[in-house]
């Protein structure tokens, strides 16, 4: 009889430490598991976010950019209304700091200042241009039958323009036809263009539009220009202390619905 228990107690031994091994194997799978899965979690934000070559990129970029401020004149502000003018020279204000945040070149010009005695651009849009632009005032309504504009265009090395100007039937459009002749890319920021009248304004974008102009809005071009929040221009730069977010809420939210 001892010898049968002691046969039993082996037995029992045995399949003791095969339940016990089993159940350290499957605590194992599990604790890799869940330190797999912790592991996921913890990824870098932007692990899955592809970049691109700025400078090569077919969206809009910090590097492949230019922005034409045409024509922001106090006579031809007080005319514009297609849109409220407040609203128009927040949107104005708040690209040029949308491009001075990415670095994109901004080349300025009025018309008549010289000649006609037409006031320069007006000071709240003035003060936020980079004191190293030299404005390029003209007699011609198209800014681009201007030599030293096309001269500074060109400089920029870059083939993406944003146009934006007064008032939208004149002289952003004759300037957006003939840069689009000059295989120029063309994006017309309509929120950041005005006219006297609302078909004025319309009719000038569509013809723009046919000629192979691409609408766009000043905070689409900017989110295009940041695009992704692991951008660190997102939060912070050097005029604009909050970076595009700031921006944003200065010049975009407070306006929503408003036009």
């Amino acid at each position: 009889m001892n010898i049968s228990i002691k046969e039993n107690n082996l037995t029992t031994s045995k399949s003791n430490k095969m339940k016990i091994t089993k159940m350290m194997k499957l605590v194992s799978t599990a604790v890799l598991t869940v330190l797999f899965s912790v592991s996921a979690l913890a990824q870098s934000p932007d692990a899955n976010y592809v970049p691109k070559d700025p400078k090569k990129d077919n969206l809009l970029t910090g590097e492949n950019t230019v922005l034409l401020v045409i024509d922001w004149q106090p006579d031809l502000i007080k005319v514009v209304k297609n849109i409220g003018q407040d609203v128009m020279v927040n949107n104005i204000q708040g690209m040029i700091k949308t491009a001075n945040l990415f670095g994109v070149p901004v080349i300025e010009s009025t018309i008549g200042v010289k000649m006609a005695g037409s006031k320069p651009t007006v000071e709240s849009v003035k003060s936020l241009i980079n004191s190293d632009v030299n404005n390029i005032d003209r007699v011609s309504l198209n800014a681009w039958q201007n030599k030293a504009l096309v001269k500074a265009v060109k400089k920029t090395g870059r083939k993406k323009l944003l146009i934006t100007g007064l008032w939208t039937s004149g002289c952003p459009t004759y300037t957006a036809l003939d840069a689009i002749e000059a295989g120029y890319e063309v994006y017309i920021l309509v929120d950041c263009m005005g006219d006297a009248t609302n078909m004025a304004h319309d009719t000038a974008i569509d013809r723009m539009v046919q000629a192979g102009a691409i609408p766009f809005t000043w905070e689409g071009a900017g989110a295009e220009m940041l695009r992704s929040y692991t951008n660190p221009k997102a939060f912070s730069g050097k005029q604009s202390k909050g970076g595009f977010v700031e921006i944003m809420t200065k010049h975009f939210y407070p306006f929503a619905g408003k036009y």
